[in-house]
């Protein structure tokens, strides 16, 4: 379903031209009454007094003050008595579980991959949780603090405390937030007006005794009659969860021939060492196609050839055992919030925290080899062999060539340390212009600012390890060679740190008064700057030429920086249509535009049209359309080269001179009748656009939203909402496969593609084999997805039995149906088709389950109170789990986790107290086995720790 933006535009300048011919026409025909002063009928003029705008607020998908609880924006919140009854110590663990978040998101349960990455942010091991609303991925929902992005969109770093509630609006809303409001924004409201103080501690371990958390928080405040200040510090520590403590996740799990079989990885401590048919034959050992064969250590320490024995199969080493399902993690918030009045019309406020956190993930020993660059010389005495042990023949060698690998236990594991500070601060004045006037203004400035140091302890150095091992070092025995080989690793440091400067006015009122209402008006304009730096550690630093650095090549990265600004004036008007008509209890038009020029990619501009309309009371039938936009971000822009090799679908493989001749660009220095590429895996280099000299743009589209909110008069405590919402991107920002690049280049000799493909010359032994391809993020591909929300929430009424008073009961439930969620991502190109991933898991964009939901039962009792919740993930299929066997998929089951919290109040102490257990009925993730997932399960979205018991106490004083 597209719709063309000029059409979009069209609409707009309709609706804006149909609005006030209306409100003309509404004032035309109900003038009479205005002059009848004895008129029932007559509307009240609305208040323009103080009293009226203090009740007004800001709603989020809005900039108009509002007093309307429901608008044309589908916002979904969160307050604080639903955080706290989840017990949980971080807001991530919380927003993750909302029925419109999916896809890939980040969490403490993700282990680290390892350094070298120039997006940290976006790096998994840090203790980090992000969102991704409608799947659309955490750079197209933007995270708010009382309606100021953050620059980190980690929601870990928000002290709970320091929430009154959060709103989620799942649709998207650029022309009211700018840039990345694409799936939606999750906007955390502060609490204001604290009294007293209030101190709590937390602890919590799961059913198999371990992932133990704990933690504290004291909040504090005084309210004044012209001032407000309230100040916390929070402080939470959870325990590292190795693999290798859950059944499904110590050993890597593989799909073979219809069988799941635990294997691993064949880099083994003992190693895999490649031998020619006359050392081999002592062993008994079958010889490959090439006349070689492969033997590895039995015992000993490896200095005589009795030590080694053939090489089976089931030789491998689990490295999965080693990984974490919990990152270690402690972290620290702290946080002030307050305002003065100056006078009756003017107030100045400040809004800031601060956050400091540490973790760690952690991987198994290094892999190495003479893949790498070690050599192990036929003469080094520690080589019973008599050959030589290189990736490439050595000159003058004719022993040389033989491949050797192993894993280096010795050195130890590859620990992942990270340490991130992160503080914002929102400041600035706001105020009216005078009892008697409705306007409101606000000015102020936000400073971000985040700074995240990454280690990766025991990385092999090769250099090191190459003087190791040619000084005696025995990398044959990994078993006793630690405290010798741990002289070959170094720890890399990576460092991002990263900006955000702005300022910004804002300013609504009302404009006229119609018989409906007001027409009211905000508008506003902004200044925002960004900025981004990565260092590396020089010997961690990437060669173009070579796509190597000093240590293996995993942990290479590249330095990466960068700034823009942007230049924003926005607008949006409510004009209320009719008002106590017959079929119109109601009817308001939502018009937004936004204008925003940024320095690294010009203008753009985005309008909204939004209707409510109230046919009765009881009834809103809403409807948005909007234009979106996410303008490239620091990352997608300046990240610097990082090393990728994927298998690479060669289309000049095999090829006539015909054909060849045909493809020069595609296909250069390619042989006729090419083999193809040896070994299969290809160079790449991830970038940002601007590393390979190439310019982006904003990706675009639209976003709908159209439905019904009820609350009958009839049955009271009820209230449902039914959205159907449709959003549809194009020229959407991605990295480009290597596959994309080739075949583009193959089919279109003149495609700004080819310029990335670099194969070996006719003076290479290898002539056309690809060298390198570059991969940077481009402007390519379509996105559309489809679905439904409803929500249900009733108040059950009171009801009486007797002499016994069970209390009063709650009940609410939220469900997101996702039926489309389409990707082309090469359109244009020959063969390309529109994938359909609804329903699956793929390692690109995530768990797209067709329906998530929750049902919440609450019930409370003079100092008692209960919730029970549920939670629901339908059934998928994870693509392509046995990659040896292309098309094959694994369908994967429903899940239902459910949780139960329980609370005493004891006033005459007053505190209180909360225990808890989540996943009560100790439910097991489904299992996808190798698709591209850590611990054989899907950690951005399922329960990894089993059943956990949690308890709280609060007191307040």
């Amino acid at each position: 379903m597209k719709y063309g933006m000029n059409h979009l535009s069209l609409a707009v300048r309709l609706a804006l031209t149909a609005g006030v011919f209306a409100a003309a026409g509404a004032v035309q025909a109900q003038a009479p009454q205005t002059d009848n002063p004895t008129s029932t009928d007559q509307a009240t003029p609305p208040s323009k007094s103080k009293a009226k705008n203090l009740e007004a607020v800001v709603v989020t998908g809005s900039l108009i003050r509002r007093v309307d609880v429901e608008t044309a924006s589908p916002v979904v919140t969160l307050d604080r008595a639903t955080i706290s009854n989840s017990g949980k110590p971080v807001l991530g663990d919380v927003l993750q579980q909302m029925p419109s978040i999916s896809g890939n998101a980040t969490n403490p349960q993700n282990n680290s991959n390892g350094g070298g990455v120039a997006s940290p942010l976006l790096e998994a091991g840090d203790g980090a949780s992000r969102v991704s609303l409608r799947g659309l991925g955490i750079s197209r929902t933007l995270v708010l603090v009382n309606g100021q992005r953050m620059s980190n969109p980690d929601i870990n770093l928000i002290p709970p405390d320091m929430i009154e509630k959060v709103d989620v609006l799942a649709e998207g809303a650029s022309t009211v937030y700018g840039s990345d409001a694409i799936g939606g924004v999750v906007n955390f409201i502060l609490r204001k007006d604290f009294k007293g103080a209030q101190f709590s501690l937390n602890d919590g371990i799961s059913s198999h005794g371990d992932a133990q958390r704990r933690g504290f928080n004291l909040t504090g405040g005084m309210t004044g009659e012209h001032y407000s200040i309230a100040a916390g510090l929070d402080y939470n520590k959870y325990d590292a969860t190795l693999g290798a403590r859950r059944k499904f996740s110590k050993q890597q799990l593989y799909l073979s021939s219809g069988s799941v079989i635990p294997a691993g990885s064949s880099s083994i401590p003992t190693g895999r060492i490649q031998v020619p048919a006359s050392i081999a034959s002592q062993y008994g050992c079958t010889l490959n196609s090439s006349g070689y064969a492969q033997v590895t250590l039995a015992t000993g320490n490896g200095s005589s050839l009795g030590d080694y024995r053939c090489r089976l199969g089931s030789d491998t080493f689990n490295y999965a055992a080693l990984n974490y399902i919990q990152t270690a993690q402690k972290r620290t918030n702290g946080f002030v919030l307050g305002s003065y009045d100056f006078t009756d019309n003017l107030t100045g406020f400040v809004n800031a925290f601060y956050n400091h956190t540490v973790s760690s993930g952690q991987d198994a020993p290094s892999p190495v080899g003479t893949g790498d660059g070690l050599i192990i010389s036929s003469s080094n005495p520690i080589n019973p062999f008599g050959i030589t042990f290189s990736q490439n023949p050595v000159p003058g060698d004719p022993n040389s060539g033989y491949n050797f690998q192993t894993r280096l236990t010795g050195a130890g594991t590859r620990v992942h340390s990270y340490t991130t500070d992160t503080s914002q601060i929102n400041a600035g004045l706001r105020g009216n212009f005078g009892q008697e006037s409705s306007w409101n203004w606000d000015a102020s400035i936000n400073y971000s600012h985040t700074k995240r140091d990454q280690r990766d302890s025991n990385e092999v150095d090769i250099p090191s390890l190459q003087a190791a091992v040619d000084a005696g070092a025995n990398i044959f025995d990994q078993a006793n060679a630690g405290n010798v080989l741990s002289t070959g690793v170094k720890t890399p440091i990576y460092i991002y740190t990263q900006s955000t400067k702005q300022a910004q006015f804002d300013a609504n009122g009302e404009l006229w008064d119609l018989p409906a209402g007001a027409v009211q008006l905000s508008a506003g304009a902004l200044y925002r700057k960004q900025f981004m730096n990565y260092t590396v550690s020089d010997f961690a630093v990437l060669d173009p030429t070579t796509t190597t650095c000093q240590i293996l090549q995993e942990a290479c990265g590249s330095p990466g920086r960068g700034s823009f600004n942007v230049k924003e004036v926005y607008a949006e008007t409510l004009i209320p249509l009719l008002s106590d008509q017959p079929w119109a209890h109601s009817l308001n038009l939502d018009l937004g535009v936004r204008s925003s020029n940024y320095s690294t990619t010009g203008t753009t501009t985005n309008g909204k049209i939004a209707i409510e309309w109230r046919p009765v009371a009881d009834l809103l039938v809403r409807g948005t359309i909007s234009q979106v936009f996410r303008a490239p971000n620091l990352n997608e822009l300046y990240d610097g080269r990082t090393l990728v090799q994927p298998n690479l679908n060669d289309p000049c493989v095999g090829r006539t001179a015909a054909d060849l001749a045909a493809h020069p660009a595609a296909c250069q220095f390619v042989p006729v009748n090419w083999a193809g590429n040896s070994p299969a895996q290809v160079n790449t280099f991830y970038s940002g656009a601007s590393t390979v000299g190439a310019t982006l743009k904003p990706e675009k589209g639209k976003s709908i939203n159209l439905g019904l909110v009820y609350d009958p008069d009839w049955l009271p405590g009820v209230s449902t909402s039914l959205d159907f919402w449709h959003i549809y991107l194009r020229d959407t920002l991605t990295a480009i496969q290597a596959d994309t690049v080739v075949s583009s280049c193959y089919n279109n000799n003149a495609s700004p593609y080819c310029s990335f493909i670099h194969r070996e010359d006719n003076t290479s032994r290898q002539p056309g084999q690809v060298f390198l391809i570059n991969t940077p993020v481009v402007n390519l591909g379509t996105l559309s997805t489809t679905g439904i929300d409803y929500t249900l929430r009733y108040k059950i009424p009171h009801f009486d039995l007797g002499s016994v008073d069970p209390g009063n009961f709650r009940a609410g439930l939220s469900t997101s149906y996702t039926s489309t969620y389409k990707v082309n991502a090469t359109p244009g190109e020959p063969n390309t088709k529109t994938v359909n991933y609804a329903g699956t898991l793929s390692p690109q964009f995530g768990n797209i389950s067709r329906w998530r939901g929750t049902v919440t039962l609450n019930w409370d009792k003079g100092n008692w109170n209960a919730q029970w919740q549920s939670r629901y993930i339908n059934k998928l299929t994870a693509l392509n789990a046995d990659a040896a066997i292309a098309g094959v998929n694994i369908p994967m089951a429903s899940v239902i986790y459910h949780s139960i919290q329980l609370g005493y109040a004891v006033p005459s102490i007053h505190t209180r107290f909360d225990v808890g257990v989540d996943n009560l009925s100790n439910k097991l993730p489904p299992l996808v086995y190798q698709n591209g997932a850590n611990y054989n399960v899907d950690t951005a979205t399922y329960d990894v720790l089993g059943r956990y018991y949690w308890a709280r106490a609060t007191i307040k004083f």
